[in-house]
């Protein structure tokens, strides 16, 4: 009898650590929100949890193209947290994922996206950036929203002139909101998008204190907001006033930062982020991540 009682408060100590493992992981990982609003909970800012990656237009690697469904999951893998992605329109109306107005550089096509339908653009291959085809097609936005719920978050960058209505029209059709943040480069867009739906979380721009003042004017309220502060590091006083907020500040390392930590190593992201950043949109995940695990 002694001996199964022992075994039985082992076997309950085992069980709490592997709860309490689970949730650190949850609280690290932002994934699996069952509304907007743990969404927006979740992306309230706090010093002490450890930033997070997202990968810039999916995280495309030799092999993997960018704004594909499987380079997502390669990111998702190597400890991304947020996948960036782009959105254009087809010629019969359909959202589908892609950075530039013309096919040529990203697909096996050529010409501009507008003028082909959905089943003309599924008939496509995605090239990696050694314009090799790596065997995917290219994804629509339902696709991207049946793929990331349960994985991770959706940043939305929504190109011209690609409507918000039509955006919102398709995440509320995905139930999407749970792990959704739409992207806007001008005040103007971010309050069509509040006003279409207050529970969306966006993601806005202001790399500077007379912006985030700016910014602050606004009716939207802060917990709304994720803040985007450039592709170079800000004057300190704007991570300062957002965190003030308590904001998640996102930091843009595609280009000369990437570079930097190319030739530097993972050192560079960990400065960025001791620094004040809590998100860095990178071209370079693995080494991001790297950067976040040695600051575990």
């Amino acid at each position: 009898m002694k001996h199964i009682k022992w075994f039985l408060l082992f076997s309950l100590l085992v069980l709490f650590a592997f709860q309490g493992c689970d949730t650190k992981d949850r609280s690290e990982r932002p994934a699996g929100f069952d509304s907007a609003k743990e969404l927006r909970t979740y992306f309230r800012w706090n010093p002490n949890r450890l930033p997070l990656v997202s990968a810039h237009r999916g995280g495309p690697v030799p092999g993997y193209a960018e704004n594909a469904i499987r380079t997502f999951q390669r990111s998702i893998d190597a400890g991304a947290s947020i996948i960036e992605c782009d959105v254009r329109q087809s010629k019969d109306g359909y959202l589908v994922l892609m950075h530039d107005r013309t096919l040529d550089r990203t697909t096996t096509g050529i010409g501009d996206i507008s003028d082909y339908t959905l089943e003309e653009l599924k008939r496509l291959e995605l090239v990696d950036e050694q314009k090799n085809p790596v065997g995917d097609e290219i994804p629509t936005l339902q696709e991207a929203f049946a793929w990331a719920r349960d994985k991770g978050i959706l940043h939305l960058d929504i190109k011209e002139p690609v409507e918000p209505s039509l955006v919102m029209a398709e995440i509320r059709e995905a139930q999407a909101l749970p792990f959704t943040v739409v992207i806007v480069y001008n005040f103007e867009r971010m309050m069509q998008y509040f006003h279409l739906e207050p529970e969306l979380m966006i993601s806005a721009s202001a790399g500077s204190v007379e912006s985030v003042e700016l910014l602050k004017s606004h009716e939207i309220p802060m917990e709304n907001l994720q803040v985007f502060v450039g592709v170079s590091e800000p004057d300190p006083r704007v991570y300062t006033m957002l965190h003030d907020e308590n904001r998640y500040c996102i930091l843009g390392t595609m280009h000369n930062l990437d570079h930097k930590a190319l030739k530097e190593g993972s050192r560079v992201y960990m400065e960025l982020f001791q620094n004040g950043a809590d998100i860095i949109s990178t071209d370079q995940v693995d080494l991001a991540v790297e950067a976040v695990r040695a600051m575990r």
